[in-house]
């Protein structure tokens, strides 16, 4: 009996997951995602009490798969800057690393559906309330802090952007130019693959990104040199 609960459950989150994507969450019922699922409306009610629990747990996991993939990094960098290690090349190297690991997760075509329900939140914000952004904000702020010791500079306006510019730039991107081939259908293959695709964006990303922190960093480098 616990096996096919758990069963039904799994079956039931992959359904929504997908039809949330496709449909958005007001335009998907309960009766659709039962009838995907292959369950029924009162195994719904048992495991979830109603189609905004669904939604919270299909976000949750998706978010969840990022954290669990992002984790040794945010770890190293968190113990690095507690020993005053955290500068220079070291914390750009840590910064390339997590995202080329923002890429893997947005390009894994097993995580679009979730992706896409992450995307969609970005521009019109969540569809239910209670949801935890804590996994994304913690992200979000370790990049911020690479960037301020890579440059050397404190906490501006600048660097709490520059991670959410990254993030959102990487999600537009990831379902392979989805957006483009619905308006721009003369061009609707700007590469040849997935990979191809996520090997572009990633090292665009990662030569603007370096080209602008060395900006920031001789622009701080030349204020000390006045100051002093």
């Amino acid at each position: 009996m616990e096996g096919r609960d758990q069963s039904t459950r799994g079956r039931i989150l992959s359904a929504a997951e997908k039809l949330f994507a496709e449909k958005g969450y007001k335009e998907t019922t309960t009766r659709e995602i039962v009838r995907e699922a292959g369950a029924s409306l009162s195994s719904l009610q048992v495991h979830f009490q109603g189609k905004e629990n669904v939604y919270f747990e299909v976000r949750c996991r998706a978010i969840n798969q990022l954290g669990d993939l992002m984790r040794p990094s945010v770890e190293e960098v968190r113990y690095l800057d507690s020993q005053g290690l955290l500068y220079g090349e070291t914390a750009w190297n840590l910064l390339y690393e997590i995202v080329a690991k923002y890429a893997e997760w947005a390009f894994d075509p097993e995580n679009e559906p979730g992706i896409i329900l992450v995307g969609r939140e970005m521009l019109e914000g969540p569809p239910v309330s209670g949801l935890p952004e804590e996994i994304i904000e913690e992200k979000l702020s370790v990049i911020q802090l690479l960037c301020e010791r890579y440059t050397g500079t404190p906490a501006s306006v600048w660097s709490k952007l520059v991670g959410r510019i990254m993030f959102a730039t990487l999600l537009s991107m990831s379902g392979d130019c989805r957006q483009y081939k619905q308006v721009m259908p003369g061009h609707s293959r700007l590469a040849e693959s997935r990979e191809e695709l996520k090997y572009h964006v990633k090292n665009y990303l990662m030569l603007t990104l370096r080209a602008y922190l060395d900006i920031r960093r001789s622009a701080g480098e030349r204020a000390d040199t006045v100051e002093s």
